[in-house]
């Protein structure tokens, strides 16, 4: 009799039968028997009405998933027929019920009861509930499995293939593009799937990519821009709480609860702070609440970034030293299919978008949109090199100081110039950013914008600039703000490095000058599509002379060529010190003479022989035997260059350069009062490989961005940088140490306090001395005074 109680207890107590069975399957295998009866009649009842709440057929399903395992013959049918019930009746189930039944499937999937391969559809499917916790617990289950499954160096091509082939018929199915019905909320979140695999690494193929660039096509703005945010910045979080649906209200009310919360409490602290006692701990609670109110403050505007994560951490939790901002990740824009027919649809929405009226019936983006999805354009035509010719002139209309924004269409427009776009299609945008931005009437935040432009689309295409307007531009270079003159200065710079030719003999500098006069190879520019092809590793040359603490003998060369053309350059200066603005005819007439003058002294130099030290190691030696003529090698057909090669190499370019313009490194200074190379390296290398952004376009110096604080070794490593050679500007304490000795005794009793000298025969006897003294003593201070100490 106690038995069949004991046993009638178990059935009703189900997780005490569940504690005992996973202790002792055989002996229990009865009662699990009678369960697994009992929910299946349980489920032909269920199945006449779905839609009722069932809390004793819940708790029945949440038994059988945990002892599954513990029978795995006997359950095989029980993940069959939850999987079946789910793809029925998923619309109508009741909540609770529905999680109940989805948190069994996981459990079965994660002990290995069922595979992956056969409940993934089913989540992607769930997807169109309208139960947001319901969707998050599948967004975290889907992309923790996934993960989990491609751990390491093992892929599941078979999973990843049949997943991602799902997501992509979600993404483009009809019932996504309509925005209130449930296909939209499941091709949103099997994009954020997609897009957080990315993310951790697991799904960086080309199908994946290019899943969600059939996402860039939504009508649903939603949807769109966050594929388009996920091109701008792959590595970017996505916000957790940016999803709005229509069955349940948006999150933006509680974050901005949360923000008056908090200055609620910043304001009571302060408050508590002036009316209590004051004491350590509070000090310490006010501070702290008044450095985070002031960092919020510097967040909105603008001088932080917006948070930590985005900008200085990497993979792995780790912050990076120094790092100043986010890279652009180009992985993902690489494995684009077709980016030009996905840049022309992308510009025909944009296009689209902005000529359409409300009144035609069609719709229009807002102002905020079409400006990412111009920065992705921007970005893909410069990456790829595409040939967009209409993206041009579409961006001549929000060309003007006052436009929204106009900063970062400054960096969009320069970021889609490349080597291969026509310089005819800038010079028109060109003109009109110096037009408009670059005038006396503009504020000089204005003109540093429009200077910086112009030298970010020359650096990348340095054709599209005419000689006319950059001689004006380059007079901004003595403009009273600082931001202005240095933008100018970087613009002068830059085509000194890239093509002198275009500016005027007085603005060229010494090596720019000699660099045309010798005709040194790469200081002639290269034509519209014209590339430059190297034979070997450039400067490997420089390897077969000798260092410097070797001889100094064999570099005698360089210094004399450097001689020879002194006077030449001694003749330049003082003709440019004289020269004054001149008419456009005298310009010309300059340019002629220097046309001129330059192919001479090419054609000399060629007649001497003089330039064939640059190829000696290519030139035929002939031995005295009278012998076949032997090529010298170069270096790097005979070895592998090391490290130690190239840094070799950077040294002796740079050693060559101060040669021959004969002046020492960052020491001399040109007659604009600025190094010619220092800018140069700093400005135009980031420029024509790195990514320009709305800060690069106001400039350092007019951007409100705070730059990291620098370490303590960094700040001593400054200072005694500045120290160098300024022995004559140091204190005369560090004059002291430096020489070994100390103060001497009469310069320490200057010093002493008067308590320590007082009892001195010295101080006792001026004490003592009688008026007559006193007075013949002041009557001959005051005559040596008269004769300044004579």
């Amino acid at each position: 009799m106690g038995r069949n109680l004991r046993s009638t207890n178990l059935l009703s107590n189900l997780p005490q039968l569940q504690n005992l069975i996973k202790r002792d399957p055989r002996s229990y295998e009865e009662e699990f028997n009678q369960q697994l009866h009992h929910f299946e009649a349980s489920l032909a009842i269920f199945e006449l009405k779905p839609d009722e709440e069932a809390k004793e057929f819940g708790e029945i399903i949440n038994f059988l998933s945990q002892v599954a395992r513990c029978y795995p013959q006997k359950s095989a049918r029980f993940p069959g027929q939850l999987i079946d019930l789910l793809q029925k009746h998923y619309p109508v189930l009741n909540a609770e019920l529905r999680k109940s039944i989805v948190q069994a499937l996981i459990l079965l999937r994660n002990r290995g009861v069922i595979s992956n391969v056969t409940v993934m559809p089913l989540f992607f499917t769930l997807f169109r509930c309208r139960d947001k916790k319901l969707r998050s617990m599948l967004y975290s289950h889907i992309v923790n499995d996934v993960k989990v499954a491609n751990k390491g160096k093992h892929r599941d091509h078979k999973l990843n293939k049949s997943l991602q082939s799902f997501m992509y018929t979600m993404v483009t199915a009809a019932d996504a593009q309509d925005k209130h019905g449930e296909g939209a909320m499941a091709a949103k979140k099997s994009l954020d799937v997609c897009i957080e695999l990315y993310r951790k690494n697991v799904w960086t193929d080309a199908k994946a990519v290019n899943v969600i660039v059939q996402a860039c096509f939504s009508p649903i703005n939603k949807i769109m821009l966050t594929a388009v945010q996920f091109f701008l910045n792959p590595l970017k979080k996505s916000n957790e709480g940016d999803e709005d649906d229509e069955d349940e209200p948006s999150t933006n009310g509680e974050s901005a609860g949360q923000t008056k919360k908090n200055r609620v409490n910043f304001m009571m602290i302060q408050h508590q702070s002036n009316i209590n006692r004051k004491t350590k701990y509070r000090t310490r609670v006010l501070d702290k609440a008044t450095r985070i109110r002031k960092r919020e403050q510097a967040k909105r505007d603008g001088q932080l970034p917006d948070e930590e994560d985005e900008d200085g951490i990497v993979s792995g939790g780790k912050k990076k030293k120094g790092s100043s901002g986010p890279a652009v990740n180009f992985d993902a824009l690489s494995l684009v299919h077709d980016p030009q027919s996905f840049a022309e649809k992308l510009f025909a929405r944009v296009h689209r978008s902005a000529t359409a009226t409300k009144r035609g019936g069609s719709t229009t983006d807002r102002f905020e949109v079409r400006l990412l999805l111009l920065k992705l354009i921007s970005r893909l035509i410069g990456h790829h090199q595409l040939q967009v010719l209409a993206f041009y002139p579409f961006l001549q209309r929000y060309l003007q100081p006052h436009q929204v924004d106009v900063t970062q269409i400054l960096a969009l427009l320069a970021n889609a110039s490349h080597a291969f776009t026509p310089p005819d299609v800038l010079q028109p945008l060109i003109r009109a950013v110096a037009d408009n931005f670059v005038s006396d009437h503009c504020a000089p935040e204005v003109m540093c914008a429009g200077l910086n432009t112009v030298r970010a689309i020359a650096a990348r295409q340095p054709l599209a600039v005419d000689p006319d307007l950059l001689n004006d531009l380059v007079m901004y270079r003595k403009h009273k703000d600082k931001g202005v003159m240095m933008a100018a200065r970087s613009l002068l710079v830059l085509y000194r490095q890239i093509n002198p030719e275009m500016l005027h003999r007085r603005d060229r500098g010494r090596e720019a000058t000699m660099g045309l006069i010798s005709g040194a190879p790469g200081s002639t520019p290269l034509g519209f599509g014209e590339v430059r092809a190297a034979e070997g590793v450039e400067g490997a040359e420089l390897l077969d002379l000798p260092s410097e603490d070797e001889s100094m003998d064999e570099l005698e060369y360089a210094s004399a060529l450097g001689s020879d053309l002194e006077a030449s350059e001694v003749e330049l200066e003082e003709s440019d010190d004289e020269v004054d603005e001149t008419s456009d005819e005298d310009d010309g007439e300059d340019d002629a003479l220097e046309l001129v003058s330059d192919g001479s002294a090419m054609s000399e130099d060629e007649d001497d022989g003089s330039g064939a030290s640059e190829d000696e190691d290519a030139e035929p030696i002939v031995n005295d035997e009278g012998a076949e003529p032997v090529v010298k090698k170069r270096v790097d057909m005979m070895r592998f260059l090391t490290s130690e090669d190239f840094a070799r190499i950077e040294k002796l370019k740079r050693r060559q350069r101060q040669e021959g313009a004969g002046r020492q490194p960052k020491k001399s200074k040109t007659d604009d009062g600025y190094s010619d190379y220092s800018d140069a390296e700093a400005g135009s290398d980031d420029e024509q490989t790195g990514e320009v952004d709305d800060w690069a376009i106001l400039g350092d110096y007019h951007s409100r961005r705070r730059r990291r604080k620098a370490t303590y070794e960094e700040r001593m490593d400054s200072i005694r940088a500045g120290r160098e050679g300024r022995e004559k500007f140091s204190s005369s304490k560090a004059k002291r140490e430096k020489e070994g000795r100390s103060l001497s005794n009469r310069e320490k009793r200057k010093t002493k306090d008067f308590r320590m000298i007082s009892h001195k025969r010295s101080v006792v006897t001026k004490g003592k001395r009688k008026l007559s003294q006193k007075r013949r003593e002041l009557r001959q201070h005051i005559t040596k005074q008269k004769k300044k100490g004579f």
